[in-house]
């Protein structure tokens, strides 16, 4: 048996080879030729943070929204671009991992099969939501990215949002409502991976409410987002905050589910009487504040409305409970209170909080100048303080709800759906 090969049977299996390679080189190149398509179309909607992984039988896409005012409607463009950018079987697992200040928040995985019916129109959102899993996998998903290249950074860029604050009170017959309007211009850059410096100035421009007219700083502080695997949130911040208080500030969240039904909180607060003087010097005096409160909440997924429970002591020294009643619809929340003290004073009313502007902010860049992502109002009806609390700027535990899994699939509907 003769195993020799003859020179024209290594020729023709060198073309063999040469084949099979051009092949794979085709294949692999429109592959990756396909997957910077959807890096490039994500680059240039504005979206920042950006990380792509191909596993075996799963795409891992990471992402975060800096241009569009509700998570949703990002999600919903991103979900567009995957599907008619990337090429795949349609068996493969399409996983989203959504980002804040670079710390995973939440996550999306649906079929590509099935993506590419709801963009079609032979799916309609019903069915695709069905199969499609909203939750809080989000360790897996940020160690599969870890390694992979990170595009269009989001760190140590500047935002100059400006907003606007209005006290106001019910007055007399000669002047029915008496209100104090402040514009408040920001500034606030994210240095790295959660960790945060703003500082907030506030401008009176029309106030027949008290005698304070000055401007001055009155939040300045450096804060740090953390998050410890799928369902522990913890937020650290230090420095200068409304109501005069000077200090550090710790905030905890713990779910106790795969979604956002049920939730443990707890806050602790060392701070004295302190602020920023018009001429920027810091006025301090040792009167130390100790606060702190813990409680549960429970939301329901279906009406996406919160009650929430606390217990604790609160800004003016005074102990007792606060009970919240909040219903969100998409951007916009309406909530109830009751404060009480174990005095027996107490604090009712409501409060709404509504997005401001457009739809989009500007793209990121190096500075960029915006309006403030929403105008809060509380109404005091008994006016007494009790159970209030300072701001101390915005963190990822403040800005989880609409990263909440029932509010992106309620919320995305309405951009994903063909008409």
């Amino acid at each position: 048996m003769d195993f020799g090969l003859s020179l024209s049977n290594l020729g023709g299996m060198r073309s063999l080879f040469s084949y099979f390679g051009l092949f794979v080189s085709l294949f692999f190149g429109g592959v990756l030729y396909a997957q910077q398509d959807l890096v490039d179309a994500l680059v240039s909607e504005g979206l920042q943070n950006i990380q792509i992984a191909v596993l075996d039988d799963e795409l891992v896409l990471g992402y975060e929204n800096n241009r569009y005012r509700y998570e949703a409607e990002a999600l919903g463009f991103v979900i567009d671009a995957v599907g008619n950018y990337y090429q795949g079987a349609d068996e493969i697992l399409v996983s989203v991992l959504i980002r804040h200040k670079g710390m995973p928040m939440s996550s999306v995985s649906s079929s590509l099969g099935a993506l590419r019916g709801l963009l079609s129109g032979s799916l309609n959102y019903a069915e695709w939501s069905d199969q499609a899993r909203f939750g809080w996998e989000v360790s897996r998903l940020d160690r599969v990215l870890k390694e992979t290249n990170l595009e269009n950074k989001s760190f140590r860029n500047v935002d100059l949002p400006v907003g606007v604050q209005l006290d106001y009170q019910l007055g007399n017959f000669d002047n029915a409502v008496r209100i104090k309007f402040n514009v408040q211009p920001e500034v606030t850059s994210v240095l790295a991976k959660g960790l945060t410096a703003s500082a907030m100035y506030t401008m009176s421009t029309w106030n027949d409410l008290n005698n304070s007219n000055g401007s001055r700083l009155v939040i300045g502080r450096l804060s740090q987002d953390i998050r410890v695997g799928d369902h522990f949130f913890l937020n650290l911040t230090g420095g200068a905050f409304t109501r005069n208080r000077l200090g550090f500030v710790v905030n905890a969240q713990y779910f106790l589910t795969d979604s956002e039904q049920w939730r443990l909180q707890a806050s602790w607060a060392e701070t004295d009487y302190g602020f920023f003087d018009s001429k920027l010097s810091l006025i301090q005096v040792p009167e130390n504040y100790r606060m702190y409160n813990a409680g549960i909440t429970y939301r329901n997924r279906q009406f996406h409305t919160d009650v929430d429970f606390r217990y604790g002591r609160f800004l003016f020294r005074d102990e007792g409970y606060k009970l919240n009643v909040t219903r969100q619809i998409d951007e916009v929340f309406i909530g109830f209170f009751i404060n009480k003290s174990t005095t027996g004073a107490k604090n009712v009313g409501f409060e709404f909080q509504v997005p401001v502007g457009f739809k989009k902010h500007l793209k990121p860049m190096a500075v960029r100048p915006m309006t403030r992502e929403f105008f809060y109002l509380p109404y005091y009806y008994s006016g007494t303080g009790v159970g209030l609390n300072f701001y101390a700027g915005e963190n990822a535990l403040l800005n989880s709800k609409e990263y909440y899994p029932s509010t992106l699939k309620r919320g995305l509907e309405k951009y994903l759906v063909r008409d």
